[in-house]
């Protein structure tokens, strides 16, 4: 339909808020009159401010400004780099070692700032290094970059270094690194744990490749693991197995019934806390026998007057060792894996610490034969 038609009908036509049936009107009570435009205009603005018409749209009242929006949150800080005094397991040893190759890569300008940058923030006790853990770095044919404990290797060719059991680690380190980077496990000796120079104690390093400029590297570090049964080979390893054993039974020591059963549950059997010989027993301060790993049949007797073979109150010493909360005890006794030893026994070594099942004191001890170990 066309404009006119609209018009015709009635349709209200509008036009800046004025309605053509305003405009007629206005033409009925003026007949004859020939208005110009701009007459006209003024006419009809009047009306609009004096809100006259038929058809006259109120104005519609101003809108209340919307609210500012809330300002957006800061950015999560970026969290510090781990330090070296907070490694205490292998994630966190992954953890420092990533950050100590990003520090590296941020850092470092070129190839020949490498060593300098390494000795002047990865040799310091500091947040790259705090006692046992610490950086090292080879090339990729087993030269040694940089140690931060002993400068003394540094420029030697390691690549055929191996533990004391034969594991030549370094190699076993930089294959780990040509896939990316990677755990390598080892024994060490630890300058912390008596008795181990020969044997070495339990180690994992974790390294990963660095690349500055055209100097490609490994950079790794490592730290000593928690003891099981099967690495006991010397004092210092005995002394942690029965600290770390005791600390485990500690949460699972409510009462006699909860601390028996997670004995029996889980240092009976051959794993974590049982090895061949290495097994652990609980007795309590009276020297009536707890727990017995290989032989549950000692339950309940009575060993505080029980002697070796030569005569030593064996029993009697292991709970002055517990009283004054913690030591070891020499002794004989038959070795199962020593032919003809039946008589005269086998050097052992036991070490022996305080705990408390419910409120009753006891001790909790494990022992080795010395004559299997490099002692």
């Amino acid at each position: 339909m066309g404009r006119g038609a609209g018009l015709e009908a009635g349709v209200p036509f509008h036009r800046g808020g004025v309605s053509i049936a305003a405009m007629r009107n206005l033409m009925r009570l003026y007949p004859g009159t020939r208005f110009s435009a701009g007459a006209l205009a003024l006419v009809l603005i009047g009306l609009f401010a004096a809100g006259c018409g038929e058809d006259a749209t109120p104005t519609a009242p101003a809108l209340p400004e919307p609210p500012a929006p809330p300002p957006a949150p800061p950015p999560e800080p970026e969290p510090a780099p781990i330090t070296a005094g907070e490694v205490v397991d292998r994630e966190t040893l992954k953890a420092f070692v990533e950050a100590a190759a990003a520090e590296a890569k941020a850092e470092i300008d070129s190839a020949e700032d490498a060593y300098a940058f390494f000795d002047a923030n990865f040799r310091p006790e500091g947040p790259w290094r705090q006692g046992e853990i610490y950086l090292f770095a080879h090339h990729l044919d087993g030269i040694q970059f940089f140690h931060a404990v002993t400068p003394e290797t540094e420029g030697l060719d390691r690549s055929e270094l191996e533990d004391v059991n034969g594991v030549k680690f370094l190699q076993e380190i930089l294959a780990a690194v040509a896939d990316g980077g990677g755990y390598v496990e080892y024994r060490w000796p630890n300058p912390e744990v008596e008795g181990d120079e020969d044997t070495g104690s339990p180690k994992v390093s974790y390294a990963v490749p660095l690349t500055i400029g055209d100097l490609e590297l490994s950079l790794g570090a490592g730290i000593y693991v928690p003891v099981t049964a099967s690495d006991v080979l010397n004092r210092g390893n005995l002394q942690q197995f029965v600290e770390r054993a005791a600390a485990a039974l500690a949460e699972h020591a409510a009462d006699r019934e909860t601390a028996h059963a997670f004995l029996d549950e889980n240092f009976r059997d051959e794993g974590e806390w049982r090895h061949l010989d290495i097994y652990v027993f609980v007795i309590t301060m009276e020297g009536i026998n707890f727990f017995q790993a290989p032989d549950p049949d000692w339950e309940g007797t009575d060993v505080s007057d029980s002697v070796d073979l030569n005569g030593v109150r064996l029993g009697q010493k292991l709970l002055e060792a517990a009283r004054a909360g913690g030591g070891f005890v020499e002794y004989l006794w038959d070795n199962p894996e020593v032919e003809g030893d039946e008589e005269g026994g086998s050097p052992k070594l036991a070490y022996a610490v305080p705990i408390t099942v419910g409120e009753e004191p006891m001790l909790l001890g494990s022992g080795i034969y010395l004559d299997t170990s490099a002692q």
